[in-house]
This record gives structure tokens, sequence and C-alpha cells, in this order.
């Protein structure tokens, strides 16, 4: 635990550490938000450049170097969905990347005619107006919530491959959710 006090505490903190470590909580999906706000104001206060602004340049650069690290740790943290992308990131899997090995998995040719079908069922729910798509919206968030779960559940269960799988899933029916509430704002 980080004592802010202390004047050197900021030395506990390393940028270069996964975004647990730097708020020093244990590397799994399952965090208690109370602790999450508790680490990230104990290490931001350590850290904050106010605290050092009469200290000398390399000094003052470390300090910048953790407080963007604390601050992009709990930005990435305090999402549920990026906290489990995240997770499978530190698996080995980067979703944003493209790369056959450790990138995205390729979704299916199944997956994707069937996301080509939820398209076109969009466009008759846009064609027969704003309870057709607020069915639809319910639906398909009903189902991302549902995929999110069995995602977490992988993650828990050290199945990588399979998370990550399923948090592409996640991520088209979360397009598509935008699309939908673009149809019903127009």
């Amino acid at each position: 635990m980080v004592n802010p006090s202390r004047s050197n505490a900021w030395e506990d903190i390393d940028p270069a550490s996964d975004h647990f470590a730097v708020l020093g909580l244990p590397r799994q999906y399952r965090v208690a938000r109370d602790e999450l706000e508790q680490r990230y104001l104990e290490r931001a206060q350590a850290v904050h450049p106010d605290r050092f602004a009469h200290a000398d340049m390399a000094v003052q650069r470390a300090i910048m170097e953790r407080s963007a690290a604390v601050n992009e740790s709990y930005r990435v943290l305090r999402d549920p969905v990026r906290r489990a992308e995240y997770l499978v990131k530190l698996g080995g899997i980067d979703l944003d990347s493209s790369d056959p090995a450790h990138g995205a998995p390729a979704m299916g040719t199944d997956f994707l005619v069937d996301m080509i079908e939820r398209r076109e069922t969009l466009e008759a729910a846009r064609a027969s107006g704003a309870s057709a798509l607020a069915s639809l919206c319910r639906r398909i968030e009903d189902e991302a919530e549902d995929v999110f779960e069995r995602a977490l559940a992988d993650i828990e269960a050290g199945r990588t491959r399979a998370a990550a799988r399923l948090l592409v899933e996640r991520r088209y029916l979360q397009r598509l959710l935008d699309e939908i509430e673009g149809a019903t704002t127009r």
C-alpha cells in the first residue's frame, strides 16, 4: 500500500507495470469499486505534480510519468468492459490487433452472416418505427450482456482465447447498438 504522506511514496509506483500493479490491486476481474477508488486516490495523491513543483526536473519528469500511469490505470480498470479486455490483453491476446497469433480472433463466416442479417433487421425496424427499434435494442442489449457474462466466466477460468472471442462478439453487438441508437436519434 502506498502511503502518500511519505515524501518518496511515488517511488513505489512503477509506470512500466500493468494497470493492476500500478494501483496495487490483484490481477483479476472482480475488484471492489470502493477499493479501486481508494487505491486510485492514494496513488494520485502520492504522485500529484503540485506536490513536486519545486523538485528538480528529473523528479518532475518521473512524477509526470507516474501520474499518467496512475490515471490511465484508473481509466481502464474502472470500466468493466475495458478491464475485461485488458485482462485478455495481459493473457496474450490484443483485441485491437489483427496479428494472427496474438490479435483478436477472426470471427467465423456464420457469425459475420448473422451480423449482416441483424443489420437487415435493423433496417426493417427503422422502417417500422420507434417501438420496433426499442424492442430490437432491448434484445441486443440482453444478448450483449449475456455474451459479456460468458466472457467473464472464461476469464476467471483462464480460458483467454474463448474470452477474447466473446469480447470481439460483444464489440460487434455494441456497434449494432450504437447504430440502433443513431437510428432512434434521427
